[in-house]
C-alpha cells in the first residue's frame, strides 16, 4: 500500500544536493521549470549526469508531456516557502527543484496537476463523478461542510495506519510508552514494500518515533507491522471500529492465495482469527503475487468520517511534518494516504492561518484502474479553495 502521493507525477532524484545558492538562482530555477513545462523535449539538456542515471530521459519526457498537455502554456511561475507553483492557462502545477553550479537539474518534483476555474461545488462533482464508488467528506471545527457516502465503510488501503498511530499516542499520553523506548525488528514483522525496514536485519533496533515517522511518511509497511505487534492489533481494531484487523503481512499473505482470501472473506470472526493465527507462521510471499487488484472483503474498511476523526485526534504528532502529501500553503497539515489497485483514499486534517481545524478525506473503490493523479489533483485543488473560502 504505498502512499499515492509519491507515485503521482513524480520525478526526485535519490537525494537532493545542499549548496550555497548562487546569485539569482531562483531566476535559473524559473526559467529551468518554464522550459520543462513549455518544451517538455528539452529536458534531456537541462539534467544533471546523476539525475540522468535515475530518472530515465523517455520516463521524464513523457512526465513533462503529460503536464503540458493538462496544463497548456505557462502564464507565470511563482515562488513559495514550499517551492514554486507554475500558473498554466488551464491550471497550477506546484514544483519543487534543485541546481547544481552548472545549472543542471539534481532534484525535481511535480505535485499534482491543479485544474483552474470553479468552486469547491465543481470539484467535489468532479469527485463524485469518478468511476468506482466514491466517498468525501470536509468539515470545518467539526462542522460538516460537504459529504457524500460519508459514513460509508470503504477500502482506504494504508490510511489505517491513522489508527495505528492513535494507539501509541494514547499510550504516551498515559506515560505507559515513550517516543525514545527502543523496540528490536523481528522475523515475523518484515513485510513487503512500501517502506524500507524490509531490508534491514532482524534484531535492528528502532525508536518508536522512527517507526511512527516510517510509517506515516512513507507508509512503511514493516514499520507498521512492527508496531501493531508492539501496541496489539485487538488494540489497534478497537481505535478502528473493527472487530478485527489484518496487519500489512497478513494482507500479503491472503492476496498471494486466493484460497485463503476466500476463507477469510467468508469467515465469521472466530474463523478469521484462526485463519490468521495459521498464516502468522507463513512464508511472506513473492511481492509479485501480492500485487493485483485489491479484493473485496480483504482489506481495511473505514469510512471518511471515521478516517476525519482519527487524523484529528493524531494531527498533533510532530510527524506529520515530513510528508504534507499533495497540499499546500496551510498553516498546518497531518496527511496521509494509501492505496492499492483499485482502492485509493486521501486524508488530511487541516489548520489555517487562524488557528481553526479542517478536515478533507476522499475514497475511491473500483473495479477499474483508478487515475490518481486526477483524484489527488482533485483532492489538492479542494484543500486550496477551502483555504480561500475561509
Amino acid at each position: 500500500m504505498p502512499p499515492a502521493i509519491r507515485r503521482i507525477a513524480t520525478v526526485t532524484c535519490a537525494a537532493l544536493l545542499l549548496q550555497t545558492a548562487p546569485a539569482h538562482a531562483e531566476d535559473r530555477e524559473i526559467e529551468t521549470l518554464r522550459s520543462l513545462i513549455e518544451t517538455p523535449e528539452s529536458a534531456a539538456g537541462l539534467v544533471s549526469e546523476s539525475f540522468a542515471k535515475a530518472v530515465p530521459t523517455a520516463q521524464l519526457t513523457a512526465i513533462l508531456q503529460s503536464l503540458h498537455d493538462k496544463a497548456g502554456a505557462v502564464t507565470a511561475i511563482t515562488e513559495d516557502d514550499e517551492g514554486y507553483l507554475i500558473r498554466a492557462e488551464a491550471g497550477d502545477i506546484p514544483a519543487e527543484i534543485e541546481l547544481d553550479a552548472s545549472g543542471k537539474i539534481t532534484g525535481l518534483f511535480f505535485h499534482p496537476f491543479q485544474p483552474s476555474g470553479g468552486g469547491i461545488e465543481d470539484t467535489l462533482a468532479d469527485i463524485a463523478a469518478l468511476p468506482g464508488t466514491v466517498s468525501y467528506l470536509v468539515i470545518a471545527e467539526g462542522e460538516t461542510l460537504h459529504e457524500k457516502n460519508a459514513e460509508t465503510p470503504l477500502a482506504v488501503g494504508s490510511t489505517f495506519k491513522l489508527g495505528v498511530l492513535k494507539v501509541l499516542m494514547d499510550d504516551i499520553e498515559a506515560s505507559k510508552r515513550r517516543w525514545s523506548d527502543v523496540e528490536t525488528l523481528r522475523p515475523e514483522d518484515l513485510s513487503l514494500p512500501s517502506g524500507k525496514l524490509q531490508t534491514f536485519p532482524p534484531g535492528s533496533p528502532f525508536t518508536l518515533h522512527t517507526l511512527a515517522a516510517l510509517m506515516i511518511s512513507e507508509s512503511d509497511n514493516t514499520a507498521t507491522d512492527m508496531l501493531m505487534r508492539i501496541l496489539g492489533p485487538e488494540r489497534v481494531a478497537t481505535a478502528l471500529g473493527l472487530d478485527d484487523v489484518l496487519t500489512t503481512r497478513a494482507l500479503f499473505t491472503l492476496k498471494a492465495d486466493p484460497a485463503l482470501a476466500e476463507r477469510y472473506r467468508t469467515a465469521d470472526g472466530a474463523e478469521r482469527a484462526e485463519l490468521l493465527a495459521e498464516i502468522s507462521d507463513a512464508p511472506l510471499p513473492a511481492a509479485r503475487d501480492a500485487s493485483g487488484h485489491a479484493i473485496e472483503g480483504v482489506e481495511w474498511y473505514l469510512s471518511t468520517e471515521t478516517l476525519c476523526r482519527l487524523s484529528g485526534d493524531v494531527k498533533a504528532a510532530d510527524i506529520f511534518a515530513i510528508n504534507k502529501g499533495p497540499v499546500r500553503s496551510w498553516q498546518y497539515v497531518a496527511y496521509k494516504g494509501g492505496s492499492e489497485p483499485g482502492v485509493l483514499n486521501l486524508t488530511a486534517a487541516l489548520t489555517g492561518e487562524d488557528g481553526r481545524g479542517y478536515c478533507i478525506s476522499v475514497t475511491v473503490n473500483s473495479d477499474d484502474e483508478i487515475d490518481e493523479a486526477t483524484v489527488a489533483g482533485a483532492f489538492a485543488a479542494l484543500a486550496s479553495q477551502l483555504k480561500a473560502s475561509r
